[in-house]
């Protein structure tokens, strides 16, 4: 499946890295200089890029600035099952409360006595 032109403004890409965790590809307009960690060229101020959230299966969450293009060519493939979400599911805070529970954790209710 193509999913030409995300992450934009409405929509995420969510998929799964070979180590189970949920990887997050959003849109970002870069607000200080980065270091692309695909090329290791800089992602200038005022760029519009992708980054790359990273919410571990054991818990805790890490982000890293890419140029479009590295990770439309190197990350992207390394992910399965990648969709298209909803933008407003992939805010930070919403990410870091998600790295704050291990995988078996999420999404689940406790049963009430």
């Amino acid at each position: 499946m193509s999913h030409d032109g995300l992450p934009n403004s409405r929509q995420s890409l969510l998929g799964v890295s070979h180590e189970g965790d949920e990887v997050w590809l959003i849109r970002g307009i870069s607000q200080k200089q980065y270091t692309c960690p695909g090329c290791y060229g800089d992602v200038e101020i005022g760029e519009d890029h992708v980054i790359a959230q990273t919410v571990m299966r054991l818990g805790g969450t890490e982000h890293r600035h890419w140029h479009r293009s590295c990770a439309k060519r190197i990350l992207e493939p390394g992910l399965n099952r990648v969709k298209a979400v909803n933008a407003r599911e992939a805010g930070r805070s919403k990410l870091e409360s998600r790295g704050k529970r291990p995988a078996g954790k999420r999404g689940r209710r406790t049963p009430r006595r």
